[in-house]
């Protein structure tokens, strides 16, 4: 039986890599990635402290633009319809109004011109 047992250890052993790896390389290697992840740690709040400041100033950007454009002038149209269909039926009416009047004095320019002639057409 001590032979079956001493097999087992063999082969935990080979398993294991212990008989290979010395405890001081492997204390080595430990002690190597625990300084990478608090390395890799520190490089991650860097790298996200840049991104914050990069988004800061995007969010500043858009701000600008935003007013800029009078957006929220154009949402306050948008959020209020009855104002909308209000303003649009006056701005219809002074379209419709100024048709009539561009079409009035046409008419007169045309009858101030032509009057001799239309009178004489309509006489004969």
């Amino acid at each position: 039986m001590s032979q079956v047992n001493e097999l087992k250890k063999a082969l935990e052993n080979l398993s294991s890599k212990e008989h290979v790896i010395s405890k001081e390389a492997t204390f080595a290697k430990e002690s190597i990635q625990e300084s990478y992840q608090k390395k890799s740690a520190r490089d991650v709040i860097e790298k996200q402290t840049v991104m914050m400041d990069e988004f800061n100033t995007s969010i500043t950007l858009l701000m600008d633009i935003f007013s800029q454009s009078r957006f929220d002038s154009i949402m306050s149209f948008i959020a209020n319809p009855l104002r909308l269909i209000i303003i649009n039926f006056f701005i219809a009416c002074f379209k419709g109004m100024g048709f009539a009047f561009g079409v009035i004095i046409v008419a007169m320019l045309l009858t101030r011109v032509f009057a001799p002639d239309l009178i004489q057409l309509f006489i004969n």
